[in-house]
């Protein structure tokens, strides 16, 4: 009988509950966490079997074919290799890995080429040697530098450079041998002293089965496996090769095919011995072989001869295999014309790296007196940008370039300077000083590997070694471009009133002055910032750059009796034959004094708080390395705001003058218009008690004529004013007409009492009305004539002209009385005529 179902056997709505329902959770989320455990072991399992497979020799041997299965070798009917270009090596042992050639695989016409095999490509030796560095590549990634060679003559050459740079134990040395002689590796080792543990230079078997006879096409896309093969298995930053004495097919891969795996390719020039620094450097400033972008910029006098030798010096120089600067020229406007023909035919190496400029103003009215002109000459593009200011009035050393761009790559990009912050070196001098900042001696002599660590004096055993000096240099120095984009900043800043505000500049060590102005505000930012420059100490004939100057009885003179280095001796003279470590290297002070690193920082530190007083300037942000913000007490979002303010209260301003003057050309148009409307504005009016006495002088019934001529009546000045008024109603006469009009109006009215006429109104070219050609007089070309109508109109009832016509044709006058006085056209003179009564005749 089975059990009785009780509440909690059914659901809310009284149905049975399901069976797996009633089952226990607890067990159901136990099998749900064994299989996820039981997937996720599998996963571990499956991904670990592959691992071992991938790295397993089986695997690595599968992974060495590039383009397709192995071949079929052929048993023993072929012949031993034969010599394949290396004719030195031509009796050497061949490789264990060599495999022999069947006969049937060989041209039979002696004209064809015998490198005719373009099968597929099996490394057969390159794997044991990968094999073992990929073991501790973890330890020594990034260090790892390659040299690359197919011609064995080149190898041999290249094998002493390898084992040299391995022996300084800076890198991780490697020789791949990638060409068509199948030399036995062991062989090549002790022929080249590579056998021995002192060497540590790992040399790799990078040859293709068939290389004797393989095409060039096959040899060049085994050249790009290989190196693949090696960026898989130790990550190399660099490969080296002397390009220019391997085969055409070597050269059109091996830097194209670095770029494409993200590695630096060098190529060593045609004498090695010249770069004899090359392998001091490490792994990290090899790879930065082709950053530093630098540009050199001369800034040349007006009656400079010394320029031509500046850049004869410049030409010959040797720049190896680095990239060639490009060469900026700024002209005076007042250079000599030898000079500027000089430059017009002046060959750069590269064409299209030579600039020319001229300036419009001379250099006494810019760059020394004028900051902001010299430091405007310039500007980086990137943070790998450099620029090299000369002097024209210097010589340069044809090895100058050497010690330049190995102390650049040394001290900027190396990894071997522990403990050295690279933001703290602003530029690298190619002189050393003979003047401190303030203008004293400078001893150079005393700088030497025992002045680094002593006060003593120096000995015999001493070397001269490089320095870090705080103060600039002007002759010859290399500017980096992100210390050069701060003096930007800080002049745009520096030289606003705005920022510098109740702020002393004053450096603790007071410039000599001397100085160019420009040197002056960049030794701010460099006392502010603590940092330093590299300069040189060879002995004085043994100078990277010599100063002349002119005498005043022509004569050169060179500054110490110095004399430029004619051979390579750049390492030769340093100490230990190699650029020391920083922390070895004497450092100096803005005062020429010894002092160190965390001197400098703490003097830039009492600077900056001395010239900010309380405000302890703007922080800077975190992710903004170029900034000056911290050297003014002005914050831009403050400083800018109160700009915009106040150009908003200018601009208000001058909008409100605007419209004041509008408001007013607008009134005065106004009144001008309503002038012109009026009938009456233009009329002027006697004084009342004159009128009055006018209208009294007219007879009660009378009324006057208006040209002078009455019935028994004198002129009169009320009926010529009359006749003014009507002449000029509806007319609008401009400010000279005008003018005229009432200095003809303000003359008087002179009436005797004989009864003169009065001076008639002078319109000048305007006609008004046909009526008044018979009153008016006109002025027309500076003649000012009275017009008579030629047809018979009807006449003013005062008309004197047509009445007296009139009478002389009705006969009752006498037709010649009034032909001499009355003219048809008669010129109006200053005063015209009177003319009598005809009641008087």
């Amino acid at each position: 009988m089975s059990k009785p179902s009780t509440y909690r056997d059914k659901d809310d709505l009284g149905r049975p509950r399901p069976l797996s329902l009633n089952a226990d959770s607890n067990w159901h989320s136990s099998l749900r966490f064994r299989r996820k455990r039981r997937t996720v072991f599998i996963f571990f399992s499956i991904c670990t079997i592959i691992y071992l497979l991938l790295h397993s020799r089986w695997w690595n041997d599968v992974l060495l074919l590039a383009d397709g299965p192995p071949s079929d070798h052929p048993g023993d009917l072929g012949t031993p290799p034969g010599p394949s270009g290396d004719r030195e090596f031509s009796s050497a042992p061949a490789s264990h890995n060599a495999v022999p050639v069947d006969a049937s695989m060989k041209p039979r016409d002696p004209n064809i080429s015998k490198f005719s095999y373009n099968g597929p490509i099996r490394f057969l030796g390159l794997y044991e040697t990968l094999y073992k560095i990929q073991q501790y590549s973890f330890r020594l990634q990034n260090r790892h530098v390659v040299f690359v060679a197919a011609n064995m003559n080149t190898a041999s050459i290249i094998a002493g450079i390898a084992c040299e740079m391995s022996q300084i134990k800076r890198n991780m040395v490697h020789l791949a041998l990638v060409g068509r002689n199948e030399l036995s590796i062991e062989f090549f080792k002790k022929a080249n002293g590579l056998a021995g543990e002192g060497c540590g230079v790992v040399v790799h078997d990078g040859r293709p089965d068939y290389a004797s006879i393989s095409t060039d096409d096959r040899m060049g896309l085994s050249l790009k496996n290989s190196l693949k093969y090696m960026r898989d298995y130790f990550s190399p930053t660099v490969f080296i090769s002397d390009a220019d004495r391997e085969p055409l097919w070597f050269q059109d891969v091996i830097a194209r095919r670095a770029k494409e795996l993200g590695a630096t390719h060098i190529k060593l020039p045609k004498d090695v011995s010249t770069i004899p620094w090359l392998q001091k450097l490490d792994a990290a400033s090899l790879a930065a072989w082709h950053k530093p972008s630098i540009d050199i910029v001369i800034h040349a006098d007006a009656h400079s001869g010394q320029l031509v030798r500046l850049l004869k010096s410049l030409k010959n120089a040797n720049y190896f295999t680095a990239d060639l600067p490009r060469l900026f020229i700024d002209l005076d406007p007042d250079t000599d014309k030898s000079i500027r023909d000089f430059v017009n035919g002046f060959t750069w190496p590269s064409k299209d790296r030579l600039f020319v400029r001229h300036r419009i103003f001379s250099k006494a009215d810019s760059f020394d007196d004028n900051p902001i002109a010299f430091t405007e000459s310039y500007y980086p593009n990137s943070p790998d940008s450099a620029v090299l200011y000369l002097s024209p009035n210097i010589e340069l050393s044809p090895f100058y370039f050497h010690f330049l761009f190995y102390a650049l790559l040394e001290y900027k990009y190396s990894n071997a300077q522990p403990g050295l912050d690279k933001n703290l070196i602003y530029g690298i001098s190619l002189d050393t000083p003979l003047r401190s900042f303030t203008g004293e001696y400078f001893p150079s002599s005393q700088l030497t590997t025992q002045s680094s660590t002593s006060d003593s004096q120096p000995s015999d055993q001493e070397e001269l070694t490089p320095f870090f000096y705080a103060a600039p240099s002007h002759h010859a120095t290399l500017f980096f471009g992100n210390h050069w984009r701060l003096l930007h900043l800080y002049l745009a800043k520096r030289l606003d009133k705005a920022y510098t505000q109740n702020v002393d500049y004053s450096l603790p060590t007071p410039p000599s002055k001397f100085l160019p102005s420009w040197i002056k505000y960049y030794s701010e930012i460099l006392t502010a910032g603590g940092y330093v420059m590299l300069y040189p100490n060879y002995e004085p004939s043994e100078s990277l750059v010599v100063y002349h100057t002119e005498k005043k009885g022509g004569r050169g003179a060179t500054r110490d009796e110095k004399s430029v280095m004619r051979v390579n001796n750049v390492l030769n003279l340093l100490p230990e034959g190699k650029l020391p470590l920083w922390s070895d290297m004497p450092m100096l002070g803005m005062d020429g004094k010894k002092t160190k690193m965390e001197q400098l920082l703490e003097i830039a530190r009492e600077y900056k708080k001395e010239i900010l007083g309380q405000c302890e300037g703007v922080k800077k942000d975190d992710g903004v390395e170029d900034s000056v913000d911290d050297l003014f007490c002005g914050r831009d979002e403050v400083v800018m705001a109160k700009r915009k303010k106040e150009a908003e209260v200018r601009e208000k301003e001058e909008e409100t003058k605007r419209a004041e003057k509008e408001r007013a050309e607008a009134a005065q148009i106004a009144a001008e218009r309503q002038a012109n409307l009026d009938p009456n504005a233009n009329i002027r009016r006697l004084p009342p008690k004159k009128i009055e006495g006018d209208q009294e002088a007219v007879p009660h019934g009378d009324t006057p004529n208006v040209m002078g001529e009455g019935a028994g009546m004198p002129n009169h000045p009320t009926a010529m004013k009359l006749e003014e008024k009507r002449s000029d109603e509806g007319h609008q006469d401009d400010s000279q007409e005008s003018t005229e009009k009432s200095e003809v109006d303000q003359e008087p009215a002179k009436a005797d009492e004989g009864g003169q006429n009065l001076k008639p109104k002078v319109i000048p070219n305007k006609i008004v009305s046909l009526d008044d050609l018979e009153r008016v007089p006109v002025e027309i070309n500076g003649e000012k004539i009275i017009a008579q109508s030629s047809e018979d109109k009807a006449v003013p009832k005062y008309g004197s002209v047509h009445s007296s016509r009139k009478r002389r044709r009705m006969g009752g006058e006498n037709p010649n009385a009034d032909e001499k006085s009355v003219p048809e056209v008669q010129p109006a003179g200053d005063k015209i005529p009177p003319r009598e009564d005809e009641n008087n005749v």
